[in-house]
């Protein structure tokens, strides 16, 4: 085929930058300060991915918290139920002592008390 007066252009020479050529002012239309072809998306898109992710770090911050105070409440119960398992075993053996007639005597006899018709003596100045 022949090559017309419309044919095929000529490449466009790249320029040195890189970048795009600044935005020319058309005849009769006004330019703003911020013009679409301005604007990088990837820097927005990038800012916008950061501003949803500090979003959904703030929507943990909360359960994060109340999860805490329940491991720490979780913590302190437990010691509060291994004290209380050894005053229960503590108890039950005292429970168990008591059963025999000589130890209830012995430990009444400390509390001061006698036995029907027995003369009480109490002596006092003895060294320790």
């Amino acid at each position: 085929m022949a090559s017309t007066a419309r044919g095929a252009a000529a490449p466009r020479a790249r320029r040195a930058s890189g970048g795009r050529a600044p935005a020319r002012a058309r005849p009769g239309v006004a330019t703003t300060a911020i013009s679409l072809r301005g604007i990088r998306w990837d820097r927005v898109a990038r800012l916008s991915l950061l501003v949803a992710l500090g979003l959904v770090l703030l929507l943990y911050v909360k359960p994060a918290t109340r999860y805490f105070e329940a491991w720490r409440l979780s913590r302190d119960t437990q010691a509060e139920v291994k004290q209380l398992r050894g005053d229960n075993a503590a108890l039950r053996a005292r429970k168990s002592e008591l059963k025999r007639t000589s130890r209830v005597e012995l430990e009444a006899r400390r509390l001061g008390m006698a036995r029907p018709g027995e003369r009480v003596y109490v002596v006092r100045g003895l060294p320790k």
